[in-house]
This record gives C-alpha cells, sequence and structure tokens, in this order.
C-alpha cells in the first residue's frame, strides 16, 4: 500500500502516457458485447487513469486501498467529472458494493500487489459480482519475464526539480516476488528536504496460471494482448492486458 511515496508517484510517472493507455482501454472495451456506461476500477491510485475513462464519457465508480492516493485521486479529477465518479477506499480482492457496472477496469500492474493467486481469484470473484451478464474486466500485468530481464536487481535515481528518489529492486524469484526499496527526498518551501522511506511488493504470475483463475471464477471469452496492441500476449512480453467476459 502506497503511503508517503503518493505524493510524489506522480512526478515519477511523468513518462508514462496515461491519454494512450487511456486510448487503448477504451477500443478494448468497445469490443465488449454491450454498451458500456459504467466502469468500476480497482487500484485507481492517484487517479491518472480515472480521468482518462471520464473524458471518455464514462460513469467510474473508483477504488483504491491508499488513502493517500485516494486523496489525490479525488483532487485531481477536476469539477466538471464530479457528477460522474464515486471514490471508495477497499481491498479489491474482497470488494463488495450493491450495484452493477458494465466493466471493471484495473490498469498499472495493480494485480501484480495481489500477495497470491487466491487473492487473484478473489479478485476476479469481486470483478464477476459487480459485472452485469455481457460485462468485461480489463486487467494487466507485469509478465515474468519483465521482472526478470528489466525489473530484476536494478536501481533507479529520479533526480527531479523538487524530488529525489532512490527505488532498489530485491528480486527474490525463488519466492516468485520481488522487493521495491524507495527512498525519497521532498524539497519543503524553505529550501530543506524531508526524507521518507517506504517498501513495496510484487509478485510474479504466469500468465496462463492467470487465464486459468479467470476461467474457475466463472469468465469466458478470455484472451490475452502483448500491452498496446492485439497480439497474443505471452510471458516474454513486458506488460500482458486481460480481457474476459461475464
Amino acid at each position: 500500500m502506497y503511503k508517503s511515496f503518493a505524493q510524489v508517484y506522480d512526478n515519477l510517472m511523468q513518462e508514462v502516457d496515461y491519454d494512450q493507455w487511456g486510448d487503448y482501454l477504451y477500443r478494448l472495451i468497445l469490443n465488449g458485447k454491450q454498451k458500456t456506461e459504467t466502469i468500476l476500477e480497482f487500484g485507481c491510485g492517484t487517479g491518472s487513469i480515472t480521468s482518462e475513462l471520464l473524458k471518455k464519457g464514462y460513469d467510474v465508480t473508483a477504488v483504491d486501498i491508499s488513502e493517500e492516493m485516494l486523496t489525490i485521486a479525488s483532487e485531481k479529477v477536476s469539477e466538471k467529472y464530479a457528477n460522474h465518479v464515486n471514490f471508495y477506499m477497499g481491498d479489491m480482492s474482497n470488494f463488495q458494493i450493491n450495484q452493477e457496472f458494465d466493466a471493471v477496469v484495473s490498469a498499472c500492474d495493480t494485480v501484480n500487489y495481489l500477495s497470491s493467486l487466491e487473492k487473484i481469484y478473489d479478485f476476479f470473484v469481486s470483478s464477476y459480482e459487480a459485472l452485469r451478464k455481457g460485462g468485461v474486466l480489463l486487467f494487466d500485468i507485469n509478465s515474468s519475464g519483465k521482472f526478470e530481464e528489466v525489473i530484476n536487481n536494478n536501481t533507479f535515481i529520479y533526480d527531479l526539480e523538487n524530488v529525489y528518489c532512490t527505488w532498489e529492486n530485491e528480486p527474490h524469484f525463488e519466492e516468485n516476488k520481488i522487493d521495491y526499496n524507495l527512498t525519497f527526498f521532498v524539497k519543503q518551501e524553505n529550501g530543506s528536504y524531508i526524507r521518507h522511506d517506504e517498501e513495496q511488493c510484487q509478485y510474479i504470475y504466469k500468465a496462463e496460471d492467470i487465464y486459468h483463475a479467470l476461467q474457475q471464477a466463472g469468465f469466458k471469452d478470455i484472451k490475452t494482448y502483448n500491452f498496446g496492441t492485439y497480439t497474443a500476449g505471452a510471458n516474454e512480453g513486458d506488460r500482458i492486458q486481460f480481457f474476459a467476459e461475464k
């Protein structure tokens, strides 16, 4: 769960093209068999994908487990979307709401933060129960190949105008997980810096195991794509996009 890191998350993700990401999700949603007007978004974070979905004209119910992230997300959404979005704090693996949606979306490898296939299955069940018949579930994961070839034990340094951050990766491949050790300094108005330390963890899953869990939860017409494309997804790609129908 992101806590203090929430305040610098957007600074470190400036290279992410959320507009293009939103367009990709929009095109995938159009592949559903019914019209989509309402979306339940899990792991909304600071609301960047939420904003893109709102721009497409959807009504969005956005959920995140981090209160700090939700605070930033609610501030980010402009007043003109206020009547089309609701924010809830909750756990995507056991979230319940007395409402049905046309689509469930979880972006930005949020599923990799779930600590077991059982938790992922529970997320699928929560999503299935929240969907109308014929509704679609869309989510992406960092692939096992990306964890091994790109993330691994690398260290990343971010030296920005008001933030300095070291991001150290600590892989535990025998346990199918990678720990992220974050140390960042945030510049204050008086020129001094405040240090924050935070630890995060992502878990490594094979596409075929995710596929089987979707089947067990009742989903059908399951498709995997190499992210940003419509070619079949594989563990060797960086990011895998899933599409499934209730």
